[in-house]
């Protein structure tokens, strides 16, 4: 293998080492599934405090309007049973009032009941999520700054083999490297592959024999004649041809 072929494997290889940091890079988990199930915890969070909100006015006002009625109610009984009102009809009035009342009461210490019970299961609903967020904000803290130090290493393992590749490539000679560029960017980033057999380790098909003697020979040319890929012979000298 001549120099620049060999420079050339050299900026194959470099090129395949930075696209899988490349592809590593993007594939690192930066916690977006994580922050997008927080996000949908705490937009059930805001309207389940709403309604416990709205469920604490209501019993607030049932407080009031169920003392109002007792004071009411104790009002008309207080006349009813003290002897200040004789008169059969009014009396008559007064206990009708008082029933109504005590209905009335009784509807309200009922409303009541459910809205403790809403409120307790909306405390509950609320602990839950609440705690969930902040078991989920703790991964996400931990997944982050998995992120960050990996992704430092890997952007400064970037830096280092793209700083190689500056140096690789004005080595190689403007065609050549322009060929190789064509085809690299054709095949998935894999424009030039060693040969050890008979075969093309970039389709797996079997090469021609006049292939196999130009490889051998170190002569910059040989390409794939199914993939394209440029072919460098990488194999001992004792293989068959």
């Amino acid at each position: 293998m001549n120099e620049e072929l060999g420079i050339l494997c050299k900026l194959q290889e470099t090129d395949t080492a930075i696209a899988r940091r490349r592809q590593t890079l993007d594939s690192l988990d930066a916690g977006a599934q994580l922050e997008e199930e927080i996000g949908g915890l705490e937009s059930e969070l805001a309207e389940l405090r709403e309604k416990q909100a709205a469920t604490e006015r209501e019993n607030l006002d049932s407080e009031l309007e169920l003392k109002s009625l007792q004071e009411k109610k104790e009002r008309f009984q207080g006349q009813l049973y003290s002897g200040a009102v004789s008169n059969p009809r009014q009396l008559s009035d007064l206990h009708r009032e008082v029933e109504i009342l005590a209905r009335e009461i009784r509807k309200i210490e009922d409303r009541m009941l459910e809205l403790m019970e809403a409120l307790e299961s909306q405390r509950t609903e609320i602990a839950t999520r609440e705690t969930r967020v902040g078991e989920l904000k703790g991964e996400l803290a931990s997944v982050r700054s998995d992120y960050e130090n990996k992704g430092a290493r890997l952007l400064s393992e970037l830096e280092e083999l793209e700083s190689q590749r500056r140096e690789l490539a004005p080595r190689v000679g403007v065609h050549l490297l322009k060929r190789y560029e064509q085809i690299r960017s054709r095949m998935g980033n894999l424009g030039l592959v060693r040969v050890t057999g008979t075969t093309c380790p970039g389709c797996r098909i079997a090469l021609p024999s006049d292939t196999m003697k130009a490889m051998k020979a170190g002569k910059p040319g040989p390409t794939c004649d199914n993939c394209g890929r440029m072919l460098v012979w990488g194999g001992s000298d004792e293989a068959e041809e």
